[in-house]
């Protein structure tokens, strides 16, 4: 009895000790967050995130062993793999098939952390921390008792703009918690939806049983992907296998809209539904009225949310009867019905916008369309049309431009977004020129500029490569092998890496939207 007493005293102890530990570990990373955030801008921390994570997550996906045990992938690829999940870029340099499931597993977490939704929920936790802390450390200085009549005379006087700050930061909280209810929401219901779909269609089971592919990972996989917009699908087609299933493109299609494009919608109406719940909650109603002060960009108003979403769904419509027009009667729809085809160009419509997943074969894809899905590839999710410009809109704007200082001065002077992905183009033709030179039915200066826009919009469409096109211009070279990924994984290893930075500059693009403002054009 004594020895058991003596046992349960010891692992109490222990645990109370590492609660300490837990409490002072939080304590400390939450001090050193809050000491870089306030003297270091966010485009350094989200790179040193990116970077970090990037690494350790192509130190695991070398380390662990792939499904073939023949198969010995470079580092370089594996770092590209790393870079293409974790920007959600959606392109890869070598067969997805030969991959194991836990490096399946590594690569789709990759995507969760960082797909755009997972970082502004992250940004919006921290904020919330920091505001809390500072709130703290004001609180400790007010239980003070300072006999002094003129400070009480402003603590009174200003009573009621603390109320409104207290206000304010409690809604940034209460953001964060709907955000990640959102997220979980859709990522649980999304693999649920996604294992019964593949689990009772016969015709996506037996793809997925022929390829040995296990169907809770295909689903968990999947659905990150799509959500997260990443692109990378465990199978070597990507999604075009699937093309004639199309309960399962439209359910893509819904997933890839509600974690990017169309969110501003889903997360408003979100708002308002629990709004209507629960009554007279002031936080609710602060997000509902008040967006653009919360400083969540993804938040928008009512006017705004219209615009943004009429924008995205007028450049779905417009994508889908160009693609189909054109398209209609040529290889790309090969064995398709009519129902089906018109399934297909609208995945590939909401596919070209971000995410980067295809159901059919790009390089079959007519010139016209390419060239529109550059554009759309080009356009950043937020891009909106908006004639009309709420006050508060016009308010926020100047207050963001105003906040920044002398940052204002070198961002006008730095070269516009445009003009690097030019830059990038031309500095990719002369890096794969004796490709050019050699192959170019397939390295032409089109499927080089798709490739590179494909990598700054972080999309991931990719019009590979063609043994059939070399052997046209050389027909001696018959060891030829088409190679089911991205056309970025015939190019050279500076060209890769060329793309891997690409991918990386473009996932933190949002920090250079407003550069190049005195390049007058």
């Amino acid at each position: 009895m004594a020895l058991k007493d003596g046992y349960d005293s010891i692992i109490q102890i222990r645990m109370q000790s590492f609660r300490r530990a837990s409490r002072y570990m939080s304590g400390l990373i939450m001090f050193m967050y809050r000491s870089i955030e306030s003297h270091v801008h966010p485009f350094w921390i989200q790179l040193f995130y990116f970077l970090f994570i990037d690494l350790f997550g192509s130190f695991l996906l070398m380390v662990l062993k792939p499904t073939d045990p023949t198969f010995k992938p470079r580092y370089i690829d594996m770092l590209f793999l790393s870079t293409s999940s974790l920007t959600v870029s959606g392109l890869a340099t070598l067969e997805m098939e030969r991959l194991s499931s836990s490096q399946i597993v590594v690569m789709s977490l990759l995507m969760l952390l960082g797909g755009e939704l997972f970082v502004s929920m992250l940004t919006v936790f921290f904020r919330a921390g920091k505001q809390n802390a500072t709130k703290l450390n004001v609180s400790r200085v007010n239980s003070v008792e300072i006999e002094m009549e003129t400070i009480e005379i402003v603590r009174m006087e200003s009573g009621l703009d603390i109320t409104f700050k207290d206000l304010r930061q409690n809604s940034i909280k209460y953001l964060g918690f709907v955000i990640l209810g959102y997220w979980v929401l859709f990522h649980l219901t999304g693999f649920i939806a996604c294992f019964v779909y593949v689990s009772i269609i016969s015709s996506a089971k037996e793809i997925l049983n022929g390829k040995g592919i296990n169907l809770g990972l295909f689903s968990f996989s999947t659905v990150v992907s799509s959500f997260a917009n990443g692109g990378l699908i465990a199978t070597n087609e990507n999604m075009a296998i699937f093309g004639k299933n199309s309960g399962l493109l439209l359910f893509m299609v819904v997933l890839i809209l509600a974690g990017n494009t169309l969110f501003p919608l889903f997360l408003r109406f979100l708002i308002w539904i629990l709004k209507a719940l629960f009554k007279n909650n002031e936080e609710l109603e602060y997000m509902i009225n008040s967006p653009k002060k919360l400083k969540f960009d993804q938040l928008l108003s009512n006017l705004g949310t219209f615009f943004q979403s009429a924008t995205v769904i007028g450049m779905m419509i417009s994508m889908v009867v160009t693609f189909c027009s054109i398209n209609w009667s040529s290889p790309v729809f090969n064995g398709l019905n009519s129902y089906q085809k018109i399934i297909n160009a609208l995945f590939m419509s909401v596919n070209a916008r971000h995410a980067g997943e295809n159901s059919v074969d790009p390089s079959l894809i007519s010139p016209a369309v390419l060239l529109l899905i550059i554009v759309m590839m080009y356009l950043p999710s937020s891009t909106t049309f908006m004639p009309i410009e709420e006050e508060e809109e016009k308010s926020y704007l100047e207050q963001k431009e105003n906040s920044k200082g002398r940052r204002a001065l070198i961002e006008k002077i730095i070269m516009p977004q445009f003009v690097c992905v030019i830059i990038f183009v031309i500095v990719a033709c002369i890096v794969e020129r004796r490709r050019l030179s050699r192959d170019p039915l397939n390295f032409s200066v089109l499927s080089i500029m798709f490739e590179t826009v494909s990598a700054y919009g972080n999309v991931g469409l990719s019009m590979g490569y063609s043994c059939a096109r070399l052997q046209k211009l050389h027909p001696e070279m018959t060891s030829c092998v088409d190679k089911p990924y991205s056309f970025v994984g015939f190019w050279s290893d500076e060209g890769k890496l060329l793309i891997a930075f690409v991918m990386m500059y473009g996932r933190l693009k949002k920090f250079s939207e407003r550069n190049g403002k005195a390049w007058k054009l």
